[in-house]
């Protein structure tokens, strides 16, 4: 019994310490999920803003 409250503590936190730094990750202005700028696997490639970027400094 004891044991699960631990372990359930323990996985509360971890959830609210990702979630925190995905907070602030967002309000720094970054992507909290990126693609990583592999346009060639992207499915989206088109409509990306990183695509975007990419195709203007191409030019």
């Amino acid at each position: 019994m004891i044991g699960t409250v631990v372990v359930s503590l323990v996985l509360v936190a971890v959830v609210f310490l990702i979630v925190r730094s995905m907070i602030k990750t967002k309000r720094s202005g970054k992507h909290v999920l990126s693609c990583g700028g592999n346009c060639s696997a992207c499915g989206m490639c088109g409509s990306c803003p990183h695509h975007a970027a990419s195709s203007k400094e191409s030019r």
